[in-house]
């Protein structure tokens, strides 16, 4: 159903011309959306969509169950629309009940933090839960999500191997409050895994914002310092 309505929204014309001519036997636009609307949508992470993972894992050998945590913030438009079966707002702050403060906000999200589970041993990108801020999501909040999201992928089946995000002020605030060190004299690049305290979580900056910040250093300041460990 999903691809049915994503090929619709990439070519009306074109979805309307496959149903049109029994080239291919597609649905009623409006029974997609039917369908669509029954199934419950929203922030935070889902209890359903891990029981699914669970599944998912289940047929996956021990070196398929290896992943990486990935996290990203990005900017929203910020945008009030009401749900005419639930008469309740689409747009507001939800952190999904996970984070206490932004329960019940009434501001406008203009920010969309996205937890995706991607497997070292396979082809496999799966987003686990996405949360709508009003700004971004502070530090000491981050971490705890990033915990929860652990706990939850390991009850699947999964082993998180590690945690990737940018490395934007709140990422490191993020880190601080984990344990994580990046100075020279006290480095340390993980923490106890919280399911399994035998095994480590490595954090990494994703390599395309390292790059990204060498050539802001060089541009601003022409010169660039390289210290080694």
């Amino acid at each position: 159903m999903i691809l049915c309505l994503l090929l619709q929204i990439r070519s009306p014309s074109g979805y309307k011309f496959l149903r049109d001519q029994n080239i291919l036997p597609l649905p009623c636009t409006k029974t997609v959306r039917k369908y669509l609307l029954a199934i419950k949508i929203g922030c935070g992470f889902d209890a359903n969509f891990f029981k699914l993972l669970e599944k998912k894992f289940s047929i996956k050998n021990q070196f398929q169950r290896k992943g990486i945590l990935l996290l990203d913030e990005m900017f929203l438009r910020e945008s009030i629309s009401v749900n005419s079966r639930t008469l309740t707002y689409a747009g507001l702050e939800d952190m999904g009940d996970e984070i206490q403060s932004g329960q019940d906000s009434k501001q406008k999200a203009n920010h969309g933090l996205v937890f995706m589970w991607q497997s070292l041993c396979e082809n496999m990108t799966q987003p686990i839960a996405v949360f709508a801020s009003n700004g971004p999501v502070n530090g000491i909040d981050l971490a705890k999500l990033v915990v929860k999201a652990i706990l939850l992928i390991e009850q699947a089946g999964g082993e998180v191997l590690g945690v990737t995000c940018d490395g934007a002020s709140t990422n490191r605030t993020m880190w601080k409050t984990l344990g994580i060190s990046v100075k020279k004299e006290n480095f340390k690049n993980y923490f106890a895994n919280p399911f399994d305290s035998s095994r480590n979580v490595y954090v990494f900056s994703d390599a395309p914002h390292l790059l990204k910040t060498v050539r802001n250093r060089l541009y601003t300041n022409k010169e660039l310092v390289v210290c080694t460990i």
